[in-house]
């Protein structure tokens, strides 16, 4: 009796371990994408591949979570599947997972073309989780990487060749140089990729300021790279069928900001470059014919994102795939910047007090002088060029000295505030071409609505050239000690020029 028992256990365990045995064992690779952009909604990932090495296969299921969202409907028509089937029923794709089904007798499976979001997640790098029933998984490899590195599509506005363009108000010269964006990393920028839904990269300006009057800033509907690839101005919301079409958009005084403007990546080179790529727009800068100068100021500001701007998900919970929301790739926004596009500059002069004093005690107060010279003798007499003739207000910005380490806010106050303070302007606080403002600085302090003493230093900023100034410390009967006042030129970023006088056409910046 024992010896049977003996037997039928000897059986039943070799039934079991045949049962145990009776699956295949598959490794798991993958062949990563190099790199995705990080504010990506639909970034490819690498395909995976699994390949018996033992053992034979029996029915069962491969699991891939992804751990973000797959962003592409989970059907056959848009992820690969060979040698495998895929689960419609149980791939979920905002929670990421893929399910594949696995056929007895099956040797290898490529799963592939499935697309994720990576937006709003620190994720440098990606890699997708295996589980699997039926049969076995290769041990350590339960997890895969699908794309080597996640980073900014964009590096930069600027470079080190990035010059402004700029408008002098006086005399309406233009300087054209070119708007740079660089690309964030090797082949970030695709062009011309497949199908209707898939769209080349696209690059998405928004503008912030206006020029003054008379001036308008254009994009031209076509731009170029380094590597030659084309990039053509479409608009920013059907961003295929527009590519290239329409008119170019030109932002004046009378334009609405911000404004947005469009390129997407035409034509060949794209996805061939061996260096990252820097757009580069050459913008169309107009003077009316007309105008009268000096024109006014303005600076116009830029900031780049990728584009199109979408979401992965409609409100149903299901892949937007109808366009042009549905378009492949698609981003959201992360503006880069802002850089200067245009500057309109010229009229004005920068000019210094180094040190100015109101003390009450004393009977201590400054004088203070700016002549507007844009009138002078004429080109004969002086024999040179002459300046523009120009009217402009005056603006001081008061900076204090510190006081036992404590150092007193800095404050400022414009001649067009109150046109009856001091003596030399016109009734709207602008002084006229010939004439010269003369102001004490206590004056200057009521109307700026500072009470006590002053010390420390000023800078009066007219927006009209070839200012010139003098300030005299006096306390009205036993000192007075003055000095022009230097004109300050740009760079002040590495030092400082002060010139007691500007030169003949001089126009400070």
């Amino acid at each position: 009796m024992k010896t049977k028992t003996l037997v039928l256990a000897a059986i039943m365990f070799l039934g079991l371990g045949a049962a145990a045995f009776a699956q295949g064992t598959f490794s798991v690779g993958s062949i990563p994408v190099t790199a995705v952009i990080s504010t990506g909604l639909t970034e490819q990932t690498g395909a995976i591949t699994f390949n018996l090495t033992g053992g034979a296969a029996v029915a069962g299921t491969f699991n891939i979570n992804y751990g973000v969202p797959i962003t592409v409907p989970i059907d056959p028509a848009f992820i690969s599947v060979v040698g495998g089937t895929l689960n419609t029923t149980l791939s979920n794709g905002p929670a990421g997972v893929l399910v594949i089904t696995v056929a007895a007798g099956a040797t290898s499976i490529t799963v592939s073309n499935v697309r994720v979001a990576v937006a709003g997640t620190t994720l440098t790098s990606l890699s997708a989780t295996i589980t699997a029933t039926g049969n076995a998984i290769t041990a350590g490899q339960t997890t895969v990487t699908v794309i080597s590195s996640i980073a900014p599509g964009i590096a930069s506005v600027t470079d080190k060749n990035t010059k402004v363009s700029t408008v002098n108000s006086v005399n309406g010269a233009i300087t054209t140089n070119n708007l740079r964006i660089t690309e964030g990393f090797l082949n970030a920028w695709q062009a011309n990729l497949s199908a209707p839904s898939f769209l080349g990269s696209g690059i998405r300006l928004t503008v912030s300021g206006l020029p003054p009057a008379n001036v308008s800033f254009q994009f031209p509907l076509v731009a170029n790279t380094d590597q030659a690839s084309v990039f053509a101005q479409a608009s920013c919301g059907d961003l295929r069928s527009l590519v290239g079409a329409g008119s170019e958009a030109t932002i004046n005084s009378t334009s609405s900001t911000p404004t947005q403007v469009c390129y997407v990546m035409m034509g060949a080179g794209a996805n061939a470059s061996t260096n990252q790529e820097v757009l580069s727009i050459t913008p169309v800068i107009t003077v009316a014919a007309g105008a009268t100068f000096p024109l006014g100021s303005g600076t116009l500001t830029y900031t780049a994102t990728m584009a199109p701007i979408g979401t992965a998900f409609g409100s149903d919970g299901k892949v937007i795939t109808t366009l042009p929301a549905g378009y492949i790739p698609r981003f959201v926004a992360a503006e880069v910047g802002p850089a200067t596009a245009l500057n309109v500059v010229g009229n004005n002069t920068i000019l210094l007090m180094p040190f100015a004093q109101v003390y009450a005690a004393g009977g201590y107060d400054t004088g203070i002088a700016i002549a507007n010279t844009t009138t002078d003798p004429g080109k004969t007499v002086l024999g040179m060029n002459v300046p523009t003739k120009q009217a402009g207000a005056i603006t001081f910005y008061f900076f204090p000295q510190a006081v036992k380490g404590v150092v007193p806010s800095s404050f400022k106050w414009s001649t067009t505030q109150d046109a009856t303070v001091g003596n030399g302007q016109d009734s709207n606080g602008l002084i006229p071409s010939g004439s010269t403002y003369v102001v004490a600085l206590s004056q200057l302090l009521l109307a700026a609505q500072k009470s006590g003493d002053f010390n420390g230093y000023i800078f009066a900023m007219p927006t009209f050239t070839n200012a010139h100034g003098l300030f005299v410390i006096s306390n009205f009967s036993t000192f007075s000690q003055g000095a022009l006042m230097p004109v300050i030129q740009a760079p002040r970023d590495t030092f400082i020029v002060p010139v007691a006088a500007p030169i003949a056409e001089q126009t400070t910046f």
